[in-house]
């Protein structure tokens, strides 16, 4: 039985073995990596396979590489953040839902249309209450195409998240999540549900799922109060993508 290390293309554990150099500081910012020749005869392969291992260190921003000169190490990149949306809002706390409403959407927001879901497109809507302290935090509504024959349970769409849901829910593969948080005033019927005043300024976050085919597979609309929901990132400059 082939073991799981085995299973894993040496290109890979070429890229993780320089990596893991970069992160513990062995191999710094403006160091040149081993050429490929001398990589190729490390690790017993062609050159055409350490390009392989080249590529995905490249594609992860950890090293760059110059024409005539070779393959250099680049300094860690910390403007790119990864949100964690299961734990944004929440920091310890665990948040609670609340179903409020399921319906196919016959008049589509504008914002629906303008990604594609318009036409004869049948669309679900979700619309449920997030509950953080047992006091209402957010307010999220997911749209997602009718998929005939896939059936949506109550407790998918009580609970998922929406990723989840959409890759759940969906035959496409979803390979590209596109988000926007931006600021607006409460409406009355927002303000009554999060339980303050109308016009209250309130965090918005779209985020826009697509296939690998560039057509959206789902949207989300979550408004949050100003008081109970916050937005967590972190950056990985060294461990993004390998």
């Amino acid at each position: 039985m082939k073991s799981r290390e085995n299973l894993i293309p040496i290109y890979y554990r070429l890229a993780d073995d320089i990596k893991q150099q970069i992160e513990s500081g062995e191999l710094k910012h403006g160091d040149l990596i081993p050429t490929e020749a001398q990589l190729g005869e490390k690790y017993g392969i062609s050159r055409m396979t350490v390009r392989q291992g080249i590529g995905l260190l490249t594609e992860a921003g950890l090293i760059e590489t110059v024409k005539g000169k070779g393959s250099f190490v680049t300094r860690p990149q910390l403007n790119q953040l990864v949100i964690d949306l299961k734990r944004t809002g929440a920091g310890n706390v665990v948040l609670k839902y609340k179903l409020l409403e399921v319906k196919l959407v016959r008049d589509k927001p504008d914002f629906i249309s303008e990604l594609g879901f318009a036409g004869n497109s049948k669309v679900i809507g979700v619309k449920r209450l997030v509950y953080k302290d047992d006091r209402p935090a957010a307010i999220e509504e997911k749209y997602l195409l009718y998929q005939k024959g896939s059936p949506l349970l109550e407790t998918q769409l009580e609970y998922a998240d929406f990723p989840e849901l959409v890759a759940k829910h969906q035959d496409s593969v979803p390979v590209r999540n596109d988000m926007v948080i931006s600021v607006d005033a409460l409406s009355p019927e927002q303000a009554k549900l999060l339980e303050t005043e109308q016009d209250m300024p309130a965090l918005v976050i779209k985020q826009v799922i697509f296939s690998n085919e560039d057509k959206p597979l789902g949207i989300s609309l979550m408004v949050c109060h100003k008081d109970r929901f916050t937005i967590q990132a972190t950056s990985y400059p060294l461990s993004r993508r390998l």
